[in-house]
């Protein structure tokens, strides 16, 4: 992996999950200095199975991916390290207007972004709380299917479904605007609601660049904290500092006041202090989908995953 010590190459989403990327690049461009601009490339994807499968070949050597297909990556003996959380909170379980309560989800399919993903761990919570049989047990009318969709097909699905097949989905902005209302369909809760400042995506890098690029991951952290502040000071006064708020709206694909607007509707937190690795918040992730989801391989060890001293050091330097 020759190319790995030249670029870092960064597999992510457009979307407000991995917003902070969107924000720190330009600036991590800027401090690197002229001629060092391909030093880091953005790779958007619209799958975890495209960001799996670019670990894999090596199209990638770095990721904002979610918290718990990197567990399991990591488990089946993926070389990566997560060096931070990109964000807490942040998405929307979204319902047809003829989905008054819980129980009209019987006999129905929510769809969920991946199979290891913590919206499908925030699903299966809230299915449980309504006492309603998951995936194939039970009978077919009572039970509620689980259906991974990648989050850009979520809208074209709900719009596609003219015999009401789908409860609901849950995914992050831009993929739960104003368009998907226009499908018949609404917010039912934010996932803060089923658990405050729960986990999402996270930065993890191939071990590889942490000896190779350790001092551009540095400085790839200071910015991504410098960006998690402009946009938590943005989101809280409402004033755009440097033009913050044009490069997020790029980044998303949306006008200035759409993304405003999502932003201030997805309670979603970028809080620095809550972007530091933190092994209770994982154990809680891995433990739930272990034993109550039996989804995650039951071995599945983490030791070694975290690597926090970068944005401990980013920390005390700002």
């Amino acid at each position: 992996m020759v190319e790995a010590a030249l670029t870092i190459r960064i597999g992510h989403f457009i979307s407000i999950d991995h917003l902070i990327l969107g924000t720190a690049l330009p600036n991590y461009i800027q401090r690197m200095g002229p001629g060092n601009d391909a030093d880091v490339i953005p790779f958007a994807m619209r799958s975890w199975e495209q960001v799996e499968k670019g670990f894999s070949s090596g199209d990638i050597n770095a990721a904002f991916m979610d918290i718990a297909q990197a567990m399991y990556l990591f488990g089946k003996g993926l070389a990566i390290s997560m060096l931070m959380f990109t964000h807490r909170a942040g998405s929307k379980i979204i319902v047809p207007e003829l989905i008054q309560n819980l129980s009209d989800f019987k006999g129905k399919s929510v769809l969920i972004p991946h199979r290891f993903s913590v919206q499908h761990m925030l699903m299966h919570r809230l299915l449980g709380a309504g006492r309603l049989q998951v995936a194939d047990s039970g009978d077919a009318k009572e039970r509620v299917g689980i259906e991974p969709v990648p989050c850009p097909l979520m809208p074209e699905m709900a719009k596609a479904d003219l015999d009401g097949d789908i409860a609901a989905f849950i995914c992050p902005a831009p993929f739960d605007g104003d368009h998907v209302k226009r499908t018949g369909f609404r917010p039912l809760l934010d996932s803060r609601d089923l658990w405050r400042d729960h986990p999402g995506s996270v930065f993890v890098v191939h071990q590889d660049l942490l000896e190779t690029k350790a001092e551009n991951l540095a400085l790839m952290i200071n910015c991504l904290l410098d960006g998690a502040r402009r946009l938590d000071l943005y989101m809280s006064l409402d004033t755009a500092e440097e033009g913050i708020d044009k490069i997020s709206a790029s980044f998303l694909g949306l006008s200035v006041d759409e993304m405003k607007k999502a932003l201030k509707a997805s309670g979603i937190t970028y809080r620095p202090e809550l972007l530091v690795p933190d092994m209770d918040i994982l154990n809680i992730v891995l433990d739930y989908m272990r034993t109550t989801m039996a989804v995650m391989p039951a071995e599945t060890d983490l030791d070694g995953f975290m690597r926090p001293e970068f944005i401990r050091t980013a920390l005390l330097e700002n």
